[in-house]
């Protein structure tokens, strides 16, 4: 099993840390003091590697250090320093080392750092000192300060080491981060491409990169640094392709000579080989470009020093980044027909390919619902706005001129045939009918009395004079009895409110309401423009109103009418309809609930057709009068 570079690296950092600690534990023993006599005869150093503790060091290394280790895992279960009898002749001292690294600055100060390994030494009394405890600690105390000493430094370096490491990681995603940019910001690709090749000649010392893209099972070399045009035909342009294509097949980098470490002896890198020979460069490097598992492409550098493990990996991490970037740009450069022809291939390669489940239920349920529009039919329904009017209206006028006396009814009143409306003031003529009586009366005296006196060229006058008084009181009566203003018809008052205009002055003739019947209404329906040649005379449909959504009520076309509207910016034309007056077609309680002036939407029957031609119809004709508009 291989590792991934992180997991080397990860192996080829903690091997450093081991050997470092290991030349730390050896220096350490063997330059420790001698204070009466006592000596440092063995050392062990307990590591944390993870989550688990292992020993990394024991000095000499011919040495049993189980009892040093039993002592060092208690310095790590305590985290502090430990002086432990080990034997009559020998004493133990232990010391932490802490990682000062990873707490802020005041608490690396003040020792708090993450514990990060455990010393313990083996210290050999002579005879003179045994038994004898404030001499032991006497002695003891040097070699104490010298392991803290010592400690301190190895903490020291395990913090530069740290220090080191972080400032590589930075300068390395600086670099990447600047060459990404540099390659972001071309706009095609292969200003893109030359710029990446160009880029890491400079970084890496190579004297040569090459930049290669998968053309089916192959890959073609696009850039080379610093060449602006080169012959594809070469050998070396060759030799160079079969290296990429080596890498690619093995979705790994292939390096000639193999960096030392685990991990790269069993990567085939023959042709990295033949290419280096060929061009009698020392170090041949072959980094695939992949887009998840999918290889795009790949990057060859050649030159004269080997590559290194950190190396290879620094440009694997870069070229990660920097492979989407390239593919998208070398997308945007195709021409559109070739984008589109693309476009196709992948969608049917997903309908007719392996894998994508969904894709393919899907494509079935459309090639079903298609299928089923063709050869299914239904009937074809126009949808018009529509408003519901009385067949008839009947205006009330003032029969004379006078004032309003009293209103009965308002707008939306029903009313029955004969039921008063409105009173107009009748005390003015009452009075005229008082005078014209008395004038008749006047007249009748006069006539007696001119009979009596023989004057029959006076009762000729005033016969005539008595004619006119009759018919000025019969013009009175009239307007007596049409003082009243009656319904015409049963039905509902469409408009006239005269609650406002109590005692107000009306001229004759002047509109005072309007009464439609109940029991005839004619549909004046909107249709668009776009399907009014579709709408014929006999026509059905149905009607749903706004205030009844519960019933639906059948109509007939009655009339085309020439008359148009204009709406939301489109023409529609006004059409008549009826509504039809079976018993078993509106029910009473609908019947009952009509009145002038509700509005919904009509739907005209105007025959069977496929379905797909009827959920394409608006966009097929849209189509041929755009292409009449800009073709002809």
């Amino acid at each position: 099993m291989q590792l991934g570079d992180s997991g080397t690296q990860a192996i080829a950092a903690w091997q450093q840390q081991v050997q470092g600690v290991q030349g730390w534990l050896a220096r350490h023993c063997e330059q420790a003091p001698r204070p009466e006599g006592a000596s440092v005869t063995q050392g062990v150093v307990l590591w944390r590697q993870g989550e688990q503790w292992q020993p990394v060091a024991l000095w000499p290394g011919q040495a049993d250090g189980a009892g040093l280790l039993s002592l060092s895992e208690e310095v790590r279960d305590a985290g502090r320093g430990l002086v432990s009898q080990l034997g009559e002749d020998s004493l133990g001292i232990g010391y932490p080392v802490r990682d000062l690294a990873t707490d802020e600055a005041e608490g690396a100060l003040l020792g708090k750092g993450t514990l990060l390994g455990a010393v313990a030494l083996r210290v050999m009394l002579p005879e003179t000192l045994r038994g004898r405890d404030s001499a032991v600690q006497t002695a003891l105390l040097p070699l104490m300060q010298r392991l803290e000493d010592g400690v301190a430094a190895l903490e020291r370096d395990v913090l530069q080491r740290s220090y080191r490491s972080g400032r590589q990681l930075q300068d390395r995603l600086s670099q990447h981060l600047s060459l990404l940019a540099a390659v972001l910001a071309e706009p095609r690709f292969a200003s893109a491409a030359m710029q990446l090749v160009s880029r890491l000649a400079s970084h890496f010392e190579a004297e040569r990169v090459s930049l290669g893209w998968r053309r089916g099972s192959r890959t073609r070399v696009e850039q080379i640094s610093h060449s602006a045009q080169f012959n594809r035909k070469m050998n070396r342009i060759r030799a160079t392709e079969t290296a990429m294509d080596e890498a690619l097949d093995q979705r790994i980098s292939a390096v000639w000579p193999a960096p030392a470490g685990p991990g790269w002896e069993h990567r085939v890198v023959r042709a990295q080989a033949a290419l280096g020979g060929m061009t009698g460069l020392a170090a041949v490097v072959s980094l695939p470009l992949l887009d998840g598992a999918e290889p795009l492409g790949a990057v060859t550098l050649e030159r004269d020093m080997p590559f290194e493990a950190e190396e290879v990996a620094a440009l694997e991490s870069l070229l990660a980044l920097c492979a989407r970037a390239l593919e998208e740009k070398r997308r945007n450069d195709r021409p559109l027909p070739l984008k589109m022809a693309v476009a196709t291939s992948e969608q049917l390669g997903r309908l007719f390919g392996p894998g994508f489940l969904g894709y393919k239920l899907t494509g079935l349920i459309l090639a079903g619902v298609l299928a089923f529009s063709w050869l299914a039919t239904g009937e074809e329904r126009i949808a018009a706005d529509a408003i519901l009017e009385s067949r008839e209206q009947r205006v009330m006028t003032a029969p004379f001129r006078g004032y309003i006396d009293a209103a009965r009814v308002r707008p939306g009143d029903r009313v029955e045939a004969g039921q008063p409306l409105a009173d107009m003031e009748t005390r003015d003529l009452l009075l005229e009918r008082l005078q014209w009586q008395s004038e008749l009366a006047k007249f009748e005296r006069q006539e007696q009395e001119m009979r009596a006196r023989g004057d029959r060229a006076g009762m000729n006058v005033l016969a005539a004079q008595r004619d006119q008084a009759q018919a000025r009181l019969a013009l009175v009566d009239s307007r007596l009895e049409r003082a009243t203003l009656l319904a015409p018809f049963a039905g509902v008052v469409v408009s006239g409110d005269l609650t406002q205009r109590l005692g107000g002055a009306v001229e004759q003739g002047e509109e005072l309401f309007r009464v439609s019947p109940l029991d005839d209404f004619r549909l004046e329906l909107e249709v668009p423009e776009r399907r009014i040649d579709d709408v014929k005379v006999g026509q059905r449909g149905e009607l749903v109103l706004a205030a009844m959504t519960g019933e639906r009520l059948p109509f007939v076309i009655e009339r085309l009418t020439p008359q148009t509207r204009s709406s939301d910016g489109s023409t529609r034309f006004v059409v008549e309809a009826s509504l039809v007056r079976e018993a078993e077609s509106i029910d009473g309680a609908a019947r009952r609930e009509l009145r002038p002036g509700l509005q919904g939407v009509a739907r005209i029957e105007t025959g069977e057709n496929k379905l797909i031609v009827i959920w394409t119809r608006e966009l097929v004709d849209w189509l041929r009068l755009t292409l009449w508009r800009w073709w002809g």
